[in-house]
């Protein structure tokens, strides 16, 4: 670890050998040998050759410091966005919130001992609802169904196997209903990845009717997901802020900021009139994966047409425990409509 260490009063000619020796790879400035400063790349250094000569000078002046890292704490429940950070940045610095030292950095050589440590196994079903018509993504769901997309080389809905998978759960059921020949033909070449069973809808059944058919099927508490959101997220947190708050249900909800386009009138008062520019609104958006209790399959009484969201109101009205949890916007990949999907057509996620 200590080979990318370089002290805060180094000289540039000392941190371009050091990077040169690296392969090119960032350096953590450091003071005291290991108290966590900042981070110094290759391009810092090409900026700054760039705009002044700064060969034999202190690198004080050009490395980066407010970069990304993150605290030892919050490793576990952070372990998504550790993983996308190491793949967009190249590294990362985890650091001890009390004495601001370097404790561990995470690259691409080290990045897989991350998920084998600290993903913990969740035990319990993951039911992914397949079987709708993905309007909105036409005309490609004319040709392929919408869990079939390709985003990054794979089709959406192994994204969300993926990353399911690492936390081993007990089974994926997959409801299925447009185009059910191509998911089926799909798993069929995929046979031993994944622990997986198909459940056919005769008719279009909604969010929340196909669960008419795992009443007898699942056991426990389960996870519910739309088959167009990715969440890069730590999924066995979600199941213990559950377990911990007694929820019947939990609903995953993203914090998303809003910019409204116009002039708002802000005022209480009568007439009166108060300006506000542009203003931006913050809302917890539902992101269209849940953690539901068992329990709650006793209200599906027939396989009749039902939404998830009107199943979340009947448990309200019943007096169900609906809980949430929140992820950071950053990690919410939502690919159902168009312009989203084209957006995240060739990202890696």
């Amino acid at each position: 670890m200590k080979n990318f260490f370089i002290d805060h009063n180094s000289l540039t000619t000392n941190a371009i050998k050091k990077i040169n020796r690296l392969g090119g790879l960032s350096l953590i400035v450091v003071k005291n040998r290991n108290i966590f400063k900042g981070i110094l790349s290759s391009y810092d250094l090409r900026k700054a050759i760039m705009n002044k000569n700064i060969l034999n000078k202190n690198i004080s002046k050009i490395y980066n410091r407010l970069p990304k890292f993150i605290y030892f704490d919050q490793l576990e429940e952070k372990i998504s966005e550790v993983q996308s950070k190491v793949k967009r940045l190249g590294m990362l610095p985890i650091i001890d919130r009390k004495t601001n030292k370097v404790i561990k950095i995470f690259n691409s050589d080290n990045i897989k001992s991350l998920e084998t440590k600290h993903f913990k196994r969740l035990n319990c079903s993951v039911v992914i609802m397949a079987g709708g018509k993905g309007m909105r993504l036409r005309p490609y769901t004319d040709v392929l169904p919408k869990p079939l997309l390709p985003i990054n080389k794979k089709p959406a809905i192994r994204h969300i196997l993926e990353k399911f998978k690492k936390y081993q759960p007990s089974k994926f059921y997959i409801t299925v209903n447009y185009k059910s020949e191509l998911l089926k033909s799909y798993f069929e070449e995929s046979k031993g990845q994944f622990n997986i069973q198909l459940i056919n809808e005769e008719k279009p059944l909604g969010t929340a009717g196909s669960l008419f058919f795992l009443k007898n099927k699942i056991k426990k508490s389960f996870f519910l997901t739309n088959c167009d959101t990715i969440i890069n997220t730590n999924y066995y947190n979600i199941l213990k802020h559950h377990n911990k708050n007694k929820n019947d249900i939990t609903a995953v909800v993203a914090r998303k900021t809003f910019k409204i386009p116009y002039g708002v009138n802000n005022s209480k008062k009568g007439s009166e009139f108060t300006l506000i520019e542009k203003p931006k609104i913050k809302l917890k958006v539902n992101v269209g994966l849940y953690l539901v209790s068992k329990s709650i399959l006793t209200q599906i009484k027939s396989k009749k047409y039902l939404d998830f969201t009107s199943l979340i109101n009947q448990s309200i009205k019943i007096k169900k425990k609906v809980g949430y949890y929140e992820v950071s916007d950053k990690d919410w990949i939502d690919v159902g409509e168009m312009d989203k999907y084209k957006y995240f057509l060739d990202k890696k996620i």
